[in-house]
């Protein structure tokens, strides 16, 4: 079993970024279509500091963003993953989801999220996970709508507006506490 794969989905795999995966990020990051919704592209460099920021999240929290690969392809198609969020004040466990505009409209984003959603349910306790949109990105507003979330508030972060989607583990629960996909498989214990 290969160490790195944190979770897998009937066309997903998301596996523990690694300094390899530096093109592909920096290919990502460099894309206007993708980073439309950000304050702006990244360089390779800005790019490489945040490819070692989370890296070294897996060590610190036991989770964070992963590389996404299509199974189909073998292909790197984006990041997903959680990430801690402070809204209101409050720290909360987010689903992102960012990927290569040749796999959008897909379902692939939600497929990941569903995913993501119910890992951090299950495997972190959290009692509500959000998901931090602009307003004006509606493909990810239905992203997060299709992940049974719904939009509660608005804040600012990163000096931008952002709508707060949210799900609470209650509304998750009651409606059986599993996705719609289908293959999940969570193969990393080791860290939480």
């Amino acid at each position: 079993m290969n160490e790195t794969v944190v979770l897998e989905t009937e066309r997903l795999i998301l596996r523990r970024l690694t300094p390899n995966d530096l093109d592909d990020l920096a290919a990502l990051y460099a894309d206007p279509d993708v980073m439309r919704f950000y304050p702006a592209t990244r360089t390779r460099a800005e790019t490489k500091q945040n490819l070692d920021t989370l890296i070294a999240m897996y060590a610190e929290r036991g989770y964070g963003l992963y590389a996404t690969v299509h199974k189909a392809d073998g292909r790197f198609i984006g990041r997903c993953g959680l990430m801690i969020q402070t809204v209101h004040g409050k720290e909360e466990l987010e689903v992102g989801y960012m990927l290569d505009k040749a796999y959008w409209r897909r379902g692939l984003a939600t497929e990941a999220a569903r995913a993501l959603r119910d890992w951090g349910f299950r495997a972190f306790g959290a009692p509500r996970i959000i998901s931090l949109i602009r307003p004006e990105n509606v493909p990810s507003q239905g992203v997060a709508l299709k992940n049974g979330m719904h939009h509660g508030a608005d804040t600012v972060h990163a000096n931008l507006a952002h709508r707060v989607y949210a799900i609470e583990r209650e509304t998750w629960e009651g409606r059986g506490g599993t996705s719609d996909h289908r293959g999940e498989t969570h193969v990393d214990n080791s860290r939480r």
